[in-house]
């Protein structure tokens, strides 16, 4: 298998999950047997409504044996394609022991920080170069990892070498700051979870002030043919109102949805920046919304997207 390939069944599974919108990977240990010159751990996984078992001399062989066992039933069923995103082959020998060479790490640091990130629900760490110095038979590289609000740094002769052994200093670290780490992450996911339920909810009490009941009946293909059939109902046509589209003003949207007898009320969704949300008392779900620079830019904008939507709309037939 290709060496370019450096993701492994944790990271892979983590991937999955995260694609396909299924909850993390849970990681049980089952057994575990240690005071022996030979250790052994027995992990599960429950992924997908699957459950996968590893084993191994260390938990993280386990895990990963655990993973892959997964990916394998999760193949089988059809959820999971190990061709378009595959996994490398898990050497178990590798992450035994590390060396303390500063300059030729023998194991994967960045492999072994993705699966804790996996492991602690973390978000995966972002490498960024600092610095590139010295002369080409003596260059000086310089990256910094970065997880959160935790950042390392590591110099080294090569790219790749600097990489592994910032992952390195931020595996030490989250080894140490991992409940801190962890708190913060959680606490930014719940500010951003807050901010999208206060969106949804601004926007039910928006949809509900206009009182309409939208019509179940209606397929989805004959949304866009609402407007048409209206204006069939009331006996106008697009020619009527080019009066109004010339100017494509407010107040012309008002003289509109009064001739075709359509409630319809604007309000603004959000100050900063200011967005500006219209609704229509259609028995179809029609909204409209509009952001600015200001609330005068919002609602100019807002006025204009009416306008196109409407042409759109007007001049689109309706079904017999």
């Amino acid at each position: 298998m290709s060496r370019q390939n450096t993701k492994t069944p944790a990271m892979v599974l983590q991937e999955f999950t995260m694609k396909r919108g299924f909850s993390p990977p849970e990681y049980i240990l089952v057994m575990s047997k240690t005071g022996t010159h030979e250790n052994e751990f027995h992990y599960k996984v429950n992924v997908a409504n699957v459950c996968g078992l590893g084993f191994g001399r260390s938990k993280q062989v386990a895990k990963h044996n655990a993973a892959s066992k997964a990916l394998e039933i999760l193949a089988e069923q059809g959820l999971y394609d190990p061709s378009s995103n595959p996994v490398q082959e898990f050497n178990a020998q590798s992450h035994r022991n590390e060396s303390d060479s500063p300059q030729k790490p023998p194991v994967n640091f960045i492999g072994n920080l993705k699966d804790m990130c996996c492991e602690f629900k973390l978000p995966y760490p972002e490498f960024k170069e600092i610095s590139d110095v010295g002369p080409p038979h003596c260059r000086e590289f310089t990256y910094e990892c970065c997880i959160a609000s935790i950042t390392t740094q590591a110099t080294a002769n090569t790219k790749k070498q600097a990489k592994q052994l910032a992952a390195r200093e931020m595996l030490e670290k989250i080894r140490e700051t991992c409940p801190q780490l962890a708190e913060q992450f959680a606490a930014e996911s719940n500010s951003i979870l807050a901010d999208s339920h206060e969106v949804i909810k601004k926007y039910s009490e928006l949809s509900t002030t206009l009182d309409v009941m939208p019509n179940r009946a209606v397929l989805i293909e004959d949304y866009s043919t609402a407007i048409k059939r209206r204006m069939e109902d009331k006996n106008v046509c697009f020619e009527d109102f080019q009066k109004q589209y010339k100017l494509k003003d407010k107040e012309g949207l008002d003289y509109i949805f009064e001739k075709l007898d359509i409630r319809y009320q604007i309000d603004l969704f959000q100050e900063s920046p200011p967005v500006y949300c219209a609704l229509f008392g259609l028995d179809t779900p029609f909204t409209v919304m509009a952001v600015g620079s200001s609330q005068e830019n919002a609602m100019a904008n807002l006025v204009f997207e009416i306008y196109r939507l409407l042409e759109i709309y007007m001049t689109k037939g309706a079904k017999g």
